[in-house]
């Protein structure tokens, strides 16, 4: 009895054994495929990052190439014999802006109106012209008297003049808006001749304002309205007294229409309240290539002294807006950086070097530094190369109080800065090339120039960037 009952105790152990395995453990095939599934995972991780791996090689392998192309333009522009002197090449531009006087002088002596010659292009809603020869073929033409008589001949001097679009024809109406600007302009020229000089502190200032972007729908006809002392081309000085300063408003632009109507609707007010002989340029490039921000700003430097003998430029960012006018625009002893507080940045200064944003520069200094670097294609950089420029040359950079120079930046969708390893090949090599990198190197193809009602819009071509950029 004892071993039977051992026997059937085992034979139950056994079954019992036998089914906790079959109930527990996993069938094989399963375990086969989980062991596929995980090695099929690994695989494709793996072969993920391979491809990542070669991605970055090969885009590595590219920007290699890259920067050596940009060393290779450097070295080229270095050994360029045929770049002249910066002393040189401001006297060519001198030469050019008094052969342009000369030939206004004369063109005036012979008694020729300056419109007799010219047709007009009536632009929208009767806001901008432009001034064309008859004889397009000849070289481009500048108004020789913008701050005499409002608006100007252009002059067939220096340049080509390519034009584009739809013939032109003269319009009456904006004939007759056009002489009646220039007679006003006369009169108040004439008045301010006999005035006093303006008062170091001008009386109407209002301080800081509130700036606000929200309920901003105002359209570029109505900020016409609230500037009808404005004259063609975005020109304006005091009627009572004769101004201090002679000051070029330099806005770089592409695709900002919105941005820079209301950039206008607050800075015109703000630069008539400071009682400054000024004008708003509004510089475009010509074509969707590559943006050159500081050939941009080059080119219109050298245009603008074409057109009125400057004192100082202001580069002026078109998505900065002012908000207090105790931040004067007027022509500082030395470079005046005047975005120091920004509501973006908290209202503080990023770094010592940065003259980004809103950049105040007297004629000479300008020159002096030989202009912006004509290298910098893409976004980013050539600031602080002109910060560098300027502290070469032994200049000061100063700075208002960041309680007074404050601005509110018009929200937007950034760019893609340009690679850092090709800015700061750029920056690293700034100040050994900067006196054959600049004006005295500048290249660019005059499209058109067209006095609109609240600014001189300048379209320049500056052509395809080189390889590497």
């Amino acid at each position: 009895m004892g071993n039977r009952h051992r026997v059937r105790v085992t034979v139950q152990n056994r079954r019992t054994t036998t089914m906790c395995k079959q109930k527990d453990c996993p069938p094989i095939m399963l375990m086969l495929l989980c062991i596929i599934f995980v090695m099929l995972a690994l695989s494709q991780i793996f072969l993920s990052q391979n491809i990542q791996g070669h991605r970055k090689i090969k885009d590595f392998r590219i920007l290699q190439a890259e920067l050596r192309e940009i060393d290779q333009n450097m070295r080229t522009l270095m050994l360029n014999k045929d770049i002249p002197s910066m002393e040189l090449n401001w006297r060519k531009l001198q030469n050019a802006i008094n052969a342009e006087k000369i030939a206004a002088m004369i063109s005036r002596a012979s008694g020729n109106d300056n419109f007799s010659n010219s047709t007009r292009q009536e632009g929208e809603n009767n806001h901008s012209y432009t001034l064309v020869l008859n004889n397009v073929d000849s070289n481009y033409s500048k108004e020789f008297s913008a701050h005499l008589s409002g608006l100007a001949a252009l002059s067939n001097s220096t340049r080509e003049q390519t034009l584009q679009g739809k013939s032109m024809t003269s319009h009456p109406t904006a004939t007759n808006d056009i002489a009646d600007q220039m007679h006003n302009y006369k009169a108040t020229y004439s008045r301010s001749l006999i005035g006093e000089i303006c008062p170091a502190v001008p009386p109407l200032l209002v301080g800081r304002a509130q700036v606000s972007f929200h309920s901003h729908s105002m359209s570029l006809a109505e900020v016409i309205k609230q500037n009808p002392d404005t004259q063609y081309g975005g020109i304006w000085r005091p009627r009572d007294c004769v101004a201090r300063h002679r000051v070029a408003i330099i806005v770089p632009y592409r695709d900002r229409k919105d941005h820079l109507t209301i950039l206008l609707s607050h800075l015109h007010p703000v630069l008539q309240r400071q009682q400054l002989d000024y004008r708003i340029f509004v510089v475009e490039q010509f074509s969707n290539a590559t943006f050159n921000k500081a050939r941009l700003m080059n080119s219109a430097f050298v245009e603008a002294l074409k057109m009125y003998d400057f004192q100082c430029f202001v580069f002026h960012d078109v998505d900065l807006v002012p908000e207090d006018d105790r931040n004067m625009y007027s022509c500082p002893t030395h470079p005046r950086h005047m975005s120091v507080a920004i509501d973006e940045m908290g209202y503080k200064l990023a770094y010592q070097e940065l003259v980004g944003g809103v950049l105040n520069l007297r004629k000479e200094h300008f020159q002096h530094v030989n202009g912006y670097s004509n290298m910098y294609w893409g976004w980013g950089a050539e600031d602080d190369d002109m910060a560098y420029r300027i502290m070469h040359v032994g200049l000061k950079i100063t700075r208002p109080p960041e309680t007074i120079a404050r601005y509110k930046m018009i929200r937007h969708k950034k760019r893609q800065p340009v690679e850092w390893r090709k800015r700061s090949r750029l920056l690293y090599t700034g100040t050994r090339r900067f006196h054959v990198d600049g004006l005295n190197s500048l290249h660019y193809k005059l499209i058109f120039i067209k006095l609109e009602r609240l600014y001189t819009h300048i379209m320049i071509d500056l052509g395809k960037p080189p390889k590497g950029f």
